[in-house]
């Protein structure tokens, strides 16, 4: 047997149904790899207002947010190009506020 090292399901902004084993992956110091990190962003107002804040797309707000939720996340979207991995890195760089993490977080 071998030990486990990460847990993957299904988590974004609209499906946070997987929040428990998030913060398990926490407390037991497990990497969390969210699936369909991107996916159903439309509706979260919370998530477009914050893009224009920061001069970034909503997907690298997502990303921004998932870094955000948890030390333990890491999120792999899938690229299509140098520059696409690029904007994507760029997320971690994206000081979302406690108030946008929140808002996001509700769905706002």
């Amino acid at each position: 047997m071998t030990p486990i090292v990460s847990v993957q399901n299904r988590y974004n902004a609209a499906d946070r149904s997987s929040g428990s084993m998030v913060d398990l992956c926490e407390q037991e110091q497990l990497v969390f790899l969210p699936w369909a990190p991107i996916l159903d962003t439309e509706g979260n107002f919370a998530i477009t207002d914050a893009a224009r804040r920061h001069g970034a797309s909503q997907q690298r707000i997502v990303l921004a947010w998932l870094l955000a939720r948890s030390p333990q996340m890491l999120p792999i979207p899938g690229s299509g190009s140098p520059d696409h991995v690029a904007q994507n890195l760029a997320a971690a760089g994206i000081g979302l506020s406690d108030d946008e993490v929140a808002a996001i977080s509700k769905g706002g």
